[in-house]
């Protein structure tokens, strides 16, 4: 099957962005939203943005709708929004019963497994399949395609192509609790967030090293600030617990205690790092408070990007045993989602010998300073 008319459920910023791709590669859109304020200010910043662009005559192919029904005629309907597991279903349950007999539906897929999302719904199970657009989403090429074992084959492909057309690269994904890109999250922060807590670097000094090292874009805390640290921190709780609580993915107290603090990146202005104008202007000062030895051991950036990096190699070789996903598909994954010049198997080859554990001695730890 072609795919060329396009239901979008939610006008936050992922719908928003990815109904303004969808148009703008050609695709009839229908945006949905519960309400009318936030679908009409979504709308506004489409059109603002295709007018800046000399494309204006492109904004007669979205629609704001609110009633469920106008989805009838789509060829997919893709939920954007982020909802509670029982107002999803709810929803889920009232869009099956105006869904043409051939329209697919993407569930929102990032942390959370695609099956718990459509399990006990009216959805057919066949035409199912779980769509993560990585933030942001107007930038960012990857997309994660998520499959149950009904999910057909056809549709799967017809996704990815729909997906190629907007200039996403798709990665197909067997079902699992943060598929690809969250599940290799949450070794990179965590790790991050040990190397504070045990005194071997400032929030700029660990971020700094691990940039200059692995040529990435921006360093872990530069990450967690800019994705919000309530969305980080709920994602390593979750992926914590549907994983059997293991230790080396046990959620961080600094991270929660910002979180309670609603000091949460980017979006309040104050994260790890203070911001002005979305710039960074300081480091947070109360992480002194937080850390207790912050800052006081002075480490070469080599040992640092080797702590960081070292937990995500582990983590993806699990990973690739568990859903069988090829190196390829986990190399692009975290190339495209991360920013970074290589995958976690390539820094492995290429730079293994600074990942190997430092023994600790007794000078070391900080507990007999």
């Amino acid at each position: 099957m072609e795919i060329n008319a396009i239901g979008i459920l939610g006008s936050n910023s992922t719908g928003a962005g990815a109904a303004e791709l969808f148009v703008r590669n050609g695709f009839q859109v229908r945006l949905y939203d519960d309400f009318k304020d936030s679908l009409a200010v979504a709308l506004a910043k489409i059109s603002w943005s295709l007018a800046q662009a000399g494309r204006e005559e492109l904004f007669g192919n979205i629609e704001g709708i609110q009633d469920l029904a106008k989805f009838s005629g789509a060829d997919i309907v893709i939920e954007a929004a982020s909802k509670p597991e029982e107002e999803r279903r709810l929803v889920f349950n009232k869009l099956a019963k105006h869904l043409d007999q051939n329209c697919l539906v993407a569930a929102r897929c990032a942390v959370r497994p695609l099956a718990s999302a459509v399990e006990n719904t009216e959805l057919p199970q066949g035409r199912v399949l779980g769509l993560h657009f990585v933030k942001p989403v107007r930038t960012c090429q990857l997309a994660e395609l998520v499959r149950t074992d009904k999910t057909g084959d056809g549709h799967m492909e017809a996704a990815a192509a729909m997906l190629r057309r907007i200039g996403k690269t798709p990665v197909m994904v067997k079902d699992n609790p943060g598929q690809i890109v969250e599940r290799l999250a949450r070794p990179f922060m965590l790790a991050a967030l040990r190397l504070l807590e045990s005194g071997k670097g400032y929030p700029h000094e660990i971020d700094a090293a691990f940039r200059e090292v692995s040529g990435a874009a921006a360093g872990p805390f530069e990450a967690m600030d800019s994705a919000g640290l309530d969305s980080d921190h709920s994602a390593s709780e979750y992926v914590y617990e549907a994983l059997g609580r293991p230790e080396r993915l046990k959620p961080s107290p600094v991270q929660q205690r910002l979180v309670q603090y609603g000091q949460l990146g980017r979006k309040s202005t104050i994260g790890f790092y203070i911001y002005e104008e979305g710039r960074i202007v300081g480091e947070n000062p109360i992480l002194p408070n937080l850390v207790k030895y912050l800052g006081l051991k002075k480490t070469a950036k080599e040992e640092i990007f080797g702590e960081l990096m070292r937990p995500v190699v582990e983590e993806v070789k699990l990973l690739a045993s568990e859903i069988m996903a090829s190196e390829y598909d986990i190399e692009t994954a975290a190339k495209l989602a991360f920013g970074w010049p290589r995958g976690p198997f390539a820094y492995s080859r290429e730079m293994g010998g600074l990942m190997q554990k430092k023994k600790v001695s007794e000078f070391d730890n900080l507990e007999t300073f």
